[in-house]
């Protein structure tokens, strides 16, 4: 696809054939399946806008992390002819990615922990996906979004500003068009990567290196909000909690206990236990669980990943009853009907 930051309004960004949909019926049984296979928010139509029409076009890029059973959503295209909410139902993890929008035509609003933010046809926004509530598309808009991994953003940032509390990602959240522009060229060339002929390998290093090039450029040019000192301190996970972050990323799939992240961190079992519950609110095997059974729950949406006793067995659930259970808890439905949906 061309990165051509100056197409014009309307013409698509992304060489993937998009999905169309043109009735009110196919719309809303697409958005019903949305809504049961993520279940950590909900999508509605609010109106169908002044012209009265039923449109959808959607595409994406995806891309399969080496830790993780399934294909990420990394780039998305939307083309909407009617008002579009989505009101999160359930807080995201930790690990949860920052998502960078440019809005092309029409005109989005955002509320997030931190307030209300409208976006107009040509600006930008980044969200943290930990923090948002709500966002809306009018009727009639045209949007563009790309994800950034959130421990990517804590480790360039420390390497940036070693030893400074502005280190964390927390930024100011609408973006000056010319840096959302530049950010757009750079995520289709990171998904032209992805869709290329090339080896799957050189595929993959060359997709990470510009993801990298992306958060940079964020973490130097976009402003940086101001924190309180409990905010701060909740914000800015220090170096030691950052690598048991890492660890847990990487070695979900593997039999591991409070003791080696522990070890992995260069820090005490004790301290590591204060350290998730200031800024977590939870112990690091309860977030060791998130993380497992939202790798769980991709693997299920494939559906190719094997019996769900055998995809509980595969992180570290051993009893498939307590499973089913905690499953429930996370998602709002049984692994089975997972598997359904998928």
């Amino acid at each position: 696809m061309s990165a051509d930051a100056s197409a014009p309004i309307g013409a698509r960004r992304l060489a993937a054939t998009p999905r169309q949909f043109e009735s009110r019926d196919a719309i809303e049984a697409y958005l019903a399946a949305l809504n049961r296979h993520s279940p950590e928010a909900r999508r509605g139509i609010l109106g169908w806008g002044a012209k009265n029409a039923a449109s959808l076009r959607v595409s994406a890029v995806a891309v399969t992390p080496p830790d993780l059973a399934g294909p990420q959503v990394f780039l998305g295209e939307a083309e909407t002819s009617f008002d579009f909410e989505v009101l999160t139902e359930q807080a995201a993890s930790p690990l949860s990615p920052y998502v960078v929008g440019l809005l092309l035509s029409g005109r989005m609003e955002v509320t997030l922990s931190d307030g209300h933010h409208v976006v107009e046809a040509g600006q930008g926004i980044v969200i943290d996906t930990a923090c948002i509530q709500r966002s809306l598309l009018t009727a009639d808009s045209h949007f563009v979004e790309f994800s950034l991994p959130r421990h990517n953003l804590l480790r360039l940032g420390a390497e940036l500003r070693p030893g400074e509390p502005g280190a964390a990602p927390r930024f100011e959240p609408l973006l000056r068009p010319d840096l959302a522009q530049r950010l757009l060229v750079m995520a289709t060339l990171a998904g032209d990567a992805l869709n290329s002929d090339r080896d799957p390998h050189r595929a993959q290093v060359l997709f990470r290196r510009w993801t990298e090039l992306i958060a940079m450029t964020l973490l130097d040019e976009q402003t940086r909000v101001a924190a309180g000192p409990l905010q701060l301190a909740r914000a800015v996970p220090p170096a030691r909690l950052r690598r048991a972050l890492d660890f847990i990323d990487a070695h979900a799939h593997l039999d591991i206990d409070l003791a080696a992240i522990a070890d992995a961190a260069h820090v005490s079992a004790s301290s590591l236990l204060r350290q998730f519950r200031a800024h977590f609110d939870q112990t690091p095997a309860a977030f060791l669980r998130q993380v497992r059974l939202d790798r769980a729950h991709a693997e299920l949406r494939r559906g190719d990943a094997g019996s769900i006793r055998e995809i509980a067995a595969r992180w570290g659930f051993q009893n498939a009853s307590k499973f089913s259970q905690a499953y429930q808890r996370r998602f709002g439905e049984l692994p089975r009907e997972s598997r359904t949906h998928g």
